[in-house]
């Protein structure tokens, strides 16, 4: 199986911010979650066939001085259809994880970010979705 662009994530300095935005993109949201181990409200919005776009807005933690404060585009997530497999083989080529194991992400997922010393920068969250 090929993996898929699940979504876009852009951190937004404030919900009031998130609120324009989707308001000026004509987007519609479709679901919102926390992760409170990275202190972030995720609001994911139907806008783009099967990829969503998740503005993701910090109340806390290193996520909050994103770009200054100013937050932008911070990631893009693949799916895959186990995360637990795809984290193993990638590890046994020599790249880290963020996290030891995958983590609940903020809609019914599973999640885990790549530690962007092995990509150059960018930010590549894998995610595997529940049931």
């Amino acid at each position: 199986m090929t993996p898929n662009l699940h979504h876009v994530g852009i951190i937004m300095p404030s919900e009031e911010e998130a609120a324009e935005f989707i308001a000026r993109m004509g987007y519609e949201v479709d679901y919102r979650g926390r992760v409170e181990k990275w202190q972030v409200l995720c609001i994911f919005l139907r806008c783009c066939g099967p990829t969503a776009i998740e503005l993701v807005i910090p109340w806390g933690g290193p996520l909050a001085k994103f770009n200054q404060g100013f937050g932008g585009v911070h990631h893009y997530a693949i799916e895959v259809p186990d995360l637990v497999s795809t984290q193993a083989g990638l590890t046994g080529q020599g790249v880290r994880f963020i996290e030891d194991r995958p983590l609940k992400g903020a809609g019914n997922f599973l999640c885990n970010f790549i530690d962007p010393v092995f990509t150059r920068g960018v930010m590549i969250e894998y995610i595997q979705v529940l049931g």
